[in-house]
């Protein structure tokens, strides 16, 4: 070591003596001579650019700029190690020039320089030549744990050991624990704690919660501990916590936002109020109702947010153009066949990530398998209750014209030759684990760029396409019972944040149309309504009996005209005797007929729903009904042909 210290010396004083030889032997500009003078002082050599240039004396960094286009004074500069340095180690030097910062942490560091997370400061720590630089300045690096890989972790031989560790790792407690994240969700560090006491006190309660808790919500909730036991005195621990301690930290809790407020005060009161009333908790008892319900924020509801329509119009040619090269054995452009394949399932589907990615493939034999075909020949996306969102079983219905079951047999086809790793058959999975969801998001943040939303790059999450689909299937008409059971919830509150979002449009739209209807005359709103008749219509536009020519207006959701004034959308408009509609609004009907066919289908398999299976069947007869007479007879007048739908 001290061998080594005497190289190091050695060549320090190396590069001074070249450095310095330039410098007096150059001929300079007095630009270069000032910055010269800041360059030569060691604690300017990790400096900004702009730092260096301030000190020299100018505002701006045009004199940098100008100094360096003279390759002399460029070999000074590279000389001294001066460029060496990317932008951000030089904003994590900058910090670490203060004697006081060299014992925090890499993420306090990051924070310090101006970043969110500690992602510059990983980054940095790969140089050898930085890493260097910290020991020269004595900062202190803490060794991180090294996170074995899904393949490579082990389950716990001997469990009491492990939990005497003040780092966890979950996944060698747990055994089915969802693949798709990376290994860090389930790392519980908690050598923060700075009291051993409480730290002993926090371990045991995560140990009661092992056979409860699932494996990713340790990690989450240590974390949002962390904003409410980090405000605490050092001495304090659960046996001598009161209520004075909570109202100390309440002014500092209220600096952040309510949702990290929020979270850190329920977790610690659903803690405190454990161990305070627990058979089983052994430790030192808290006293009760430390925190209060006054305390903490009220939750703030964040509705669904589903991707903007004409995003999706952008976003599904890309898929069909993918879906049509893979069909022809050609690679698809942009992303991997695999990648194309399961947004496809995402789209059509709107089931959770996680429930794609633990989709099961057949086995060697053929057996089991995500799809199955019920015996009216439907088909069927099976969701195994390992490692779901709602731990149960659940079933999506589909179509071969979605093109998903396709997708399911191409990943099928792909994964026969790729190492069964975790014995599960899971369909997504690689030669490293399965789909992760890092990699389903790099794939949508290739796909930003060719997607545009008020003129800048949208970005997709994953779960925006369940979003969609829910909020586009309430759109549709289709209740709220069919939308529960297809998106695989446990009750209708989960649901309902759909309905918000379809209604928070709705009040847009009546809106809009009131302002409209609040300003146009009588005469112009007469010829706004006004539509001229086919030839072949039924009365020209005409009704009996009356004075004078009924203006036809048309319908909201296209599927005809009335003789109204336009009005809002009644569920009675295709039964309606006054209804109206030709060869245009045939693809409207068309359109709906198949919306209610896949709703049949769906409540079809449910017994409960018999009531409301019985209603669309009707619907559909009569959508069916109207398709026919106008592909037949060229248009649909509901006073005559409704009639004769009644009779038959």
């Amino acid at each position: 070591m001290q061998h080594n210290a005497q190289e190091d010396s050695h060549e320090q004083r190396i590069t001074s003596f070249s450095a310095m030889k330039l410098i007096t032997e150059g001929s300079w500009t007095p630009i270069q001579q000032r910055l010269l003078e800041v360059l030569q002082r060691k604690e300017y050599r990790c400096a900004s650019i702009a730092r260096i240039c301030q000190t020299a004396g100018y505002s701006g960094n045009m004199a940098w700029y100008q100094a360096m286009t003279d390759p002399c004074f460029a070999q000074v500069v590279q000389t001294l190690g001066i460029l060496s340095w990317s932008r951000p180690q030089r904003r994590l030097l900058e910090v670490l020039q203060d004697p006081e910062n060299r014992n925090k942490s890499g993420l306090q560091i990051c924070r310090l320089a101006g970043y969110k997370d500690h992602t510059a400061w990983n980054r940095a720590v790969k140089d050898e030549r930085f890493v260097a630089e910290l020991e020269a300045l004595g900062v202190i690096r803490r060794q991180r744990l090294v996170r074995a890989s899904h393949l490579e972790v082990t389950a716990a031989t001997n469990i009491e050991e492990e939990l005497q560790k003040d780092v966890w790792d979950v996944r060698r407690f747990k055994h089915d624990y969802p693949k798709h994240v990376s290994p860090a969700t389930y790392e519980v560090d908690f050598s923060w704690i700075a009291n051993p006491t409480l730290r002993v006190q926090v371990k045991h309660y995560f140990r009661l919660r092992l056979p409860r808790w699932k494996a990713y919500t340790f990690k989450r909730v240590l974390y949002h501990l962390k904003t409410v036991l980090a405000l605490f005195p050092v001495d304090v621990h659960a046996g001598n916590l009161g209520r004075r301690h909570v109202e100390a930290l309440l002014p500092a809790m209220s600096q952040l936002s309510a949702i990290q407020a929020g979270r850190g005060l329920r977790e610690a009161k659903v803690m405190f109020e454990y161990m305070a009333t627990s058979p089983v908790w052994t430790l030192a008892r808290p006293s009760r109702f430390l925190i209060w319900d006054e305390d903490i924020p009220p939750r703030t509801e964040a509705l669904p947010r589903p991707i903007p329509p004409n995003v999706l119009d952008q976003l599904d040619p890309l898929i069909e153009q993918a879906e049509a090269a893979m069909k022809k054995g050609q690679d698809p452009p942009l992303l991997t066949p695999l990648l194309w394949d399961a947004l496809l399932i995402l789209r059509h589907t709107g089931m959770r990530f996680e429930d794609l990615a633990h989709l099961k493939a057949p086995d060697e034999r053929g057996r089991g398998g995500c799809l199955d075909q019920d015996t009216d020949g439907y088909w069927w996306i099976c969701i195994d209750h390992v490692n779901t969102k709602m731990s149960r079983e659940h079933r999506i219905p589909t179509r071969i014209s979605d093109g998903v079951i396709d997708a399911i047999r191409r990943q099928c086809g792909r994964v026969q030759q790729v190492p069964d790793h975790f014995g599960a058959h899971y369909l997504f999975r690689t030669e490293k684990g399965i789909i992760s969801r890092m990699q389903i998001q790099s794939a949508l943040k290739k796909l930003a760029s060719h997607l545009t939303y008020e003129e800048q790059p949208y970005l997709i999450t994953p779960h925006q396409f369940r979003h969609s689909i829910a909020t586009d299937m309430i759109e549709q008409g289709i209740d709220i019972y069919t939308v529960k059971e297809f998106l695989g919830h446990k009750s209708l509150t989960m649901t309902e944040k759909y309905v918000k979002v379809y209604l928070s449009s709705l009040k847009a739209k009546y809106d809009a149309y009131r302002l409209k209807k609040q300003h146009p005359s009588a005469s112009e709103m007469m010829s706004q309504v006004q539509i001229a008749q086919p030839e072949n219509d039924a009365d020209g536009g005409w009704v009996e009996n009356k004075v004078g020519k009924l203006y036809v207006s048309p319908l909201p959701d296209g599927i005809g005209n009335c003789v109204h004034l336009p009005m809002h959308d009644s569920p009675h408009c295709p039964t309606c005797p006054k209804l109206r509609a030709n060869k245009r609004h045939l693809s409207v009907w068309e359109n709906k007929a198949t919306n209610l066919l896949i709703t049949v289908e769906a409540l079809r398999a449910n017994p409960a729903y018999a009531r409301a299976r019985q209603k669309h069947e009707q619907e559909l007869a009569h959508a069916e009904k109207v398709i026919n007479t106008i592909k037949e007879e060229g248009f649909w007048d509901g006073r005559i042909h409704n009639s004769k739908t009644n009779q038959s």
